[in-house]
């Protein structure tokens, strides 16, 4: 796909909360992830998660997966393969990382990093991806099956694959009043001073 981008569920904790917290406002307009129709996109899925996409692979870090899981249960993942495969599903809750699942084929192309006690899932989806790549050569395949990894993990917590999307997400922007980094505040400032300029 040539992707870098990322996402962060959080489960049980109100849209409205979440999306304040991050700066974020729906705009109503539906989009594709992926598609850089939007910045930011968003959709619910069953038992409570709330998808917030993002077409930035840096965007769903340790620090605000942290920060989110203050709210719920929250899991995040990253992805890319522009540059090199790699892909990563962080769960936390409270504040506190419980689990973590990382892939890149820098070093091996089975190479699979996992810390914590992720999902019992884990072990038939690494098992089956193992075997696919032995069945197309290996560390010399064209193809990495074990990146998928995390992103099926993903799936198995929270209904959403990045490259399986069913329907629709919504289109989301900064917040004018905060939004992340603060933008909104400065433009207000910057508006006042120009204004103070103009009398």
């Amino acid at each position: 796909m040539g992707w870098m981008a990322s996402w962060i569920a959080v489960q049980r904790a109100g849209k409205s909360e979440i999306l304040q917290h991050l700066g974020l406002a729906e705009l109503g307009e539906e989009v594709l992830p992926g598609t850089r129709a939007a910045p930011f996109c968003c959709r619910e899925f069953p038992d409570g998660w709330l998808v917030i996409f993002s077409e930035n692979f840096d965007w769903a870090s340790p620090k605000r997966l942290l920060d989110l899981s203050r709210l719920g249960f929250a899991i995040a993942c990253q992805f890319e393969d522009k540059v090199e495969m790699t892909s990563a599903l962080t769960a936390a809750r409270d504040g506190v990382e419980l689990w973590r699942v990382f892939h890149d084929n820098t070093q091996s192309i089975f190479r699979l990093d996992v810390s914590g006690e992720p999902p019992a899932a884990l072990a038939a989806i690494r098992d089956k991806a193992f075997e696919e790549q032995r069945a197309n050569g290996g560390e010399d395949s064209s193809t990495d099956f074990v990146q998928d990894v995390p992103l099926e993990l993903g799936r198995v917590v929270c209904g959403f694959h990045a490259e399986e999307v069913d329907a629709p997400f919504t289109a989301l922007r900064k917040a004018s009043a905060s939004g992340i980094g603060g933008e909104g505040k400065r433009r207000g400032l910057l508006g006042k001073l120009l204004s103070l300029g103009r009398g």
